[in-house]
């Protein structure tokens, strides 16, 4: 193999994987983690922020780990709506306001339910969606406060 051919693949080689590289730290970027907590509870979270990623959702995904959820975020408080669009199980919407304290529990929403459209009672700047039964099983109720570390 000549040379030339050695230092085209390599050259190759770096660019396919500084392009992989830079499509799993979008990937990450979009997809933070973090932990909610209230009280003795602490909730897993992947965090959606972006117009994409909030869009994008849970839908598509077969399942949600036990105790797990998705943390939606906003920039402002508003009346936000959600529906299951592409869902394959049941879920919980926690409506959070700008304080991080449940104002709305929609609880036990059926994938079969699209395209309805939930919303909260009040303006929320956060929404925790959680496996269907989960705010029943942990006792959550309006009021309580929660706070997120990452």
């Amino acid at each position: 193999m000549s040379k030339s051919i050695r230092y085209t693949i390599f050259i190759l080689i770096i660019v396919i994987g500084a392009s992989l590289g830079g499509l799993l730290l979008l990937h990450f970027k979009q997809h933070a983690v973090g932990v909610l907590r209230s009280d003795s509870l602490s909730i897993p979270v992947t965090i959606a922020s972006t117009d994409a990623t909030r869009q994008q959702g849970l839908s598509d995904t077969t399942s949600l780990p036990k105790d797990n959820g998705m943390l939606f975020v906003f920039q402002n408080p508003g009346i936000y709506g959600f529906w299951m669009k592409d869902m394959n199980y049941a879920l919980d919407f926690i409506w959070l306001n700008a304080k991080m304290q449940i104002v709305t529990i929609t609880p036990n929403v059926a994938a079969s339910t699209y395209p309805q459209v939930f919303y909260p009672s009040q303006p929320v700047q956060y929404v925790v969606e959680v496996n269907a039964g989960f705010s029943t099983a942990h006792n959550l109720t309006v009021g309580q406060t929660f706070t997120l570390s990452h």
